[in-house]
Formats: C-alpha cells, sequence, structure tokens
C-alpha cells in the first residue's frame, strides 16, 4: 500500500484514510461499510501524540511492558482486540450482544483512548482521569456514529481501584468493551493483533493473530 502524505500541524496529524487503515488493521474487523468508514473518519484526525506516546509510565503496574514505551498507547488499542473478540463469542452465544453490536464493540475499542491525553490544541503530559469522556463527546458530536458506541467509550474505564469515580457499565456492550480493557491493560497481556502489524508495532514486538467479527 502506498502512503499518501500526511499534513501536519502542531498538535494534528491529518492521516489519509489509506495510512489510517494501515496503522488500525483492526478497521477492517467491522463488517458495517458506514460505521467503518466513520470510524476511520475519527481515527484519520486523532491526536499527533496518540500514535507516539506510551499508554502507561515505564514504572506502572499496569499494561505490559511493551505499553509503557514509545507507540505504546497505539499498541495497546490494537491489542484490546485479542481480549475483545475472545470474549465477544461468549456475549454472542449467551445472547448478550448482536451482529451489530460487536462492530459497535470494535468501533469503541479502536476509538476509546484517542483522546487518553486529552484534546489536540492542549494535550498533557500523561493520561487525563476523563478521556472516557471526552472521546465519547467526540463521538457523539463530531461523527454520525450511534451513541451506544459513544457511550461504551464513555464507560471504558468504570470505577477504578485507582479511585477514578467514571460511568460505570450499564449495558451487556458496555461491560464486554470495560472488560476487554481490563484485560489488554495486564502485563500479560496478549501481543497478538490484527494484522498486516504496522511495522513500527512490529519493532515492538507485536505480531499477527488471527480474528474474526
Amino acid at each position: 500500500m502506498t502512503q499518501t502524505k500526511s499534513t501536519t500541524t502542531e498538535d494534528t496529524l491529518s492521516l489519509s484514510i489509506e495510512e489510517t487503515y494501515r496503522r488500525l488493521p483492526a478497521l477492517n474487523l467491522i463488517k458495517d461499510d458506514d460505521i467503518r468508514s466513520e470510524v476511520a473518519r475519527l481515527s484519520a484526525g486523532a491526536p499527533k501524540y496518540f500514535w507516539v506516546v506510551s499508554a502507561a509510565s515505564p514504572t506502572s503496574e499496569y499494561h505490559h511492558p511493551v505499553c509503557r514505551n514509545k507507540h505504546g498507547l497505539w499498541a495497546h488499542t490494537l491489542m484490546l482486540l485479542a481480549p475483545l473478540c475472545r470474549l465477544a463469542s461468549s456475549y454472542q452465544a449467551q445472547g448478550r450482544i448482536s451482529n451489530k453490536e460487536f462492530d459497535y464493540a470494535i468501533a469503541a475499542a479502536i476509538l476509546h483512548d484517542q483522546r487518553k491525553r486529552g484534546y489536540q490544541d492542549n494535550p498533557q503530559k500523561s493520561s487525563t482521569a476523563d478521556h472516557d469522556l471526552q472521546m465519547a463527546k467526540v463521538i457523539k458530536e463530531e461523527s454520525s456514529l450511534p451513541h451506544a458506541i459513544a457511550d461504551a467509550v464513555a464507560t471504558h474505564m468504570g470505577p477504578t481501584e485507582w479511585g477514578y469515580e467514571g460511568p460505570e457499565p450499564q449495558t451487556d456492550l458496555q461491560d464486554l468493551v470495560h472488560e476487554a480493557d481490563m484485560l489488554a491493560s495486564t502485563k500479560n497481556a496478549d501481543l497478538k493483533i490484527p494484522g498486516p502489524v504496522p511495522r513500527e508495532l512490529s519493532e515492538r514486538g507485536l505480531e499477527e493473530g488471527s480474528f474474526h467479527s
């Protein structure tokens, strides 16, 4: 795939859609064309830092070591798909989510941390506590995606053991995204991600896994 030149400003990196798909191969797991296209459009305008920074500090007890270094937030986003797809199979078998909601869950997983350090015009040096609500607001106000996706993003952290009292998951879809994010945020998180694996993440040790939606 040939990369189309991207335009860069101080705070934003506006990617071509082609380059966005290269960086986020998980987009191809979304079956609904309209949802996939809209998630790709939003992701193309993710803050510049999203593709570069870590998901946590190097000394954090949360996240795999790969996610605590450069490209870690990007890596964590794709590493979320392994537990999400595995859990979703069980949720579907139990009749807890529909095929459409599986698409919603994948969309929420891709988008959930795209404001991890705040809005693109004023990024913070570390994670912002309410990044879940910030990204949910972006989805609701700047896209045509169903609000169910935004709500799954808003509740992906939930109340946490470190004291954050975020919105608690209320639906099976929200619970699925929350549980998958918790599993992907552990030291022993699966390094298998949807392929083809971007070169930058392959160099960090991530490998292509087998996924279905």
